[in-house]
């Protein structure tokens, strides 16, 4: 069946660059989007005042669509929206985008032309009225994010909290500075967004307080206050200290006889880590060991420690058992008086929309995501999924994943039965509980070994000659070229339009993909 009616839903990163990349090879496609505007975490009414990369411009962008070079090293949220903005506009994305619009539910249509009905919620006018419609679509591509749904905990005690004058937010909720300028604020989590909000409130807050449960590893944006992070991490170098369950011979050696070497190479980095910020002292060294802690792993906020150092982020190690009017009582006893409460705990992992057979092969019941390459099921026919492949380089994973998603509905990938990609991505799991001691993320990070990742996708598209991009010992030691990337595409393309005028019959392989009868 030749699939033309493309669904995106989502348009953040992944759902930008996947409908660009159909739109591009003449796909009727259609984006949905419940917020007002693009950007998916960089939209303007989810971000934190303050909001930055944690990657370098140059790094966090799409292979052949470069930051302004006028944008700061590590750009701002409006920056980022104006980058995705840009490319929006230059890829006519832009106009197949429906705002404000909320997918609802996603069913399997069978019949003569099987696919897919879209439901949709849409807002219309001032007035907040909502309008339902159905669409029917060949393709489906989910790319609603795994950072799209707050996770808030159950706490009790939270509308005697609210009467008596306490607010409780999300990070993704907290838009404007203004409203703790001169306040008590509890911050709750160590991951980028609540240290990011804690070092805020410490410098226009009345209290900064923050409230986590374990310490977890933070890298400065310059180590030593002298190498930028992109020449220690974001480098395939950095990445081959990982171990990862398909290596190549040399990277078997070096986590084999070269196990010595690793541990030295980690005890180094966390010593580093350990002297910059003080650790021992604040009483923030991690448990978890730095080469286990894989999607853990944030980029600490300037003045970050020097204001725990200081006191003037109070920082305690406990979590919050309940709320109590004018404040909270946390799990060791102690109560505080706050304002203002903001949980950056994160954000659930699920698909509300899916229709409830599929979800339960996507999500097994641990709440882990089982795709195959992190982007198909096998028995789920005439759908992919961008972004559950997220890390560093989520930019680029979603970027590579878009394309070969393509090949996948043009029929030009070589795939495994069905059985053996169930055995691939059990092994995927197993591996990640073993080197883990749990399932990162439900399955969705990559960051341990996200370019081995993209190496993969571009051996599947037939790139055989992917391994060119780290062509030189430069290549490996500088963080990664990104238009290296667009070279190879350009390339692969290139040989699937010889192969075309080569055929004899002149046309083009369509996928077979496997039907509803």
């Amino acid at each position: 069946m030749e699939i033309k009616q493309i669904c995106v839903i989502g348009a953040g990163i992944s759902g930008l660059v996947t409908a660009k990349t159909f739109i591009e090879e003449g796909y009727d496609v259609t984006v949905f989007e419940k917020q007002k505007g693009l950007g998916g975490v960089w939209e303007k009414s989810r971000t934190y005042p303050g909001l930055t990369t944690q990657n370098t411009g140059d790094t966090y962008s799409f292979s052949d669509y470069p930051m302004p070079a006028s944008y700061p090293e590590w750009p701002t949220a409006e920056q980022m929206r104006n980058y995705l903005d840009s490319y929006a506009h230059n890829f006519r994305v832009l106009e197949r985008i429906r705002f404000q619009t909320e997918v609802t539910n996603v069913s399997r249509k069978t019949g003569e032309r099987p696919g897919w009905v879209v439901t949709i919620r849409m807002k219309e006018g001032n007035g907040g009225e909502t309008k339902e419609e159905k669409h029917e679509f060949d393709f489906v591509l989910v790319c609603n994010g795994t950072y799209s749904i707050p996770k808030l905990p159950y706490l009790p005690g939270g509308e005697e909290f609210a009467a008596s004058g306490g607010r409780v937010l999300h990070s993704t909720e907290f838009n404007d500075a203004s409203i703790i300028e001169g306040k008590r604020v509890v911050v709750v989590g160590f991951g980028k967004s609540a240290c990011d909000i804690a070092t805020l409130a410490a410098n226009i807050a009345k209290e900064s307080t923050l409230v986590f449960r374990q310490p977890l590893w933070k890298i400065p944006r310059f180590f030593l206050g002298l190498v930028n992070l992109k020449y220690v991490l974001l480098t395939r170098f950095s990445e081959a200290w990982f171990p990862y369950r398909k290596m190549g011979r040399i990277e078997k050696m070096l986590h084999t006889l070269g196990k010595p070497l690793v541990w030295t190479f980690w005890q180094t980095n966390e010593m580093v880590l350990r002297l910059q910020f003080g650790l021992d002292s604040c009483g923030m060294l991690p448990e978890q060991p730095m080469n286990q802690a894989n999607c853990g792993i944030s980029i600490a906020p300037p003045d970050f420690f020097k204001y725990i150092h200081s006191g003037k982020i109070q920082a305690i190690k406990t979590s919050i058992a309940k709320f109590i009017p004018g404040g909270v009582e946390l799990a060791n006893g102690q109560q505080l008086q706050t304002d203002i409460v903001i949980f950056g705990t994160g954000f659930r992992q699920e698909l509300p929309f899916l229709e409830e057979e599929y979800r339960r092969q996507v999500i097994d019941e641990d709440g882990n995501f089982n795709l195959y390459r992190y982007l198909i099921h096998p028995n789920i026919p005439q759908m992919g999924f961008v972004g559950y492949n997220s890390s560093f380089y989520s930019q680029l994973t979603s970027e590579v994943g878009a394309w070969w998603l393509l090949e996948y509905v043009q029929g030009n990938l070589l795939l495994p039965s069905p059985p053996a990609m169930y055995q691939e991505m059990a092994a995927d799991i197993d591996w990640m509980k073993t080197q883990y001691n749990s399932v990162v993320s439900k399955a969705t990070c990559i960051t341990s070994f996200s370019l081995r990742y993209t190496e993969q996708l571009m051996e599947d598209m037939g790139a055989n000659n992917q391994l060119g991009v780290w062509k030189g010992i430069s290549q490996i030691m500088m963080p990664v070229d990104l238009s290296l990337y667009n070279k190879l595409r350009q390339e692969l393309k290139s040989q699937r339009l010889k192969n075309f005028h080569d055929s004899p019959t002149n046309e083009p392989n369509h996928c077979e993909l496997k039907v509803d009868a």
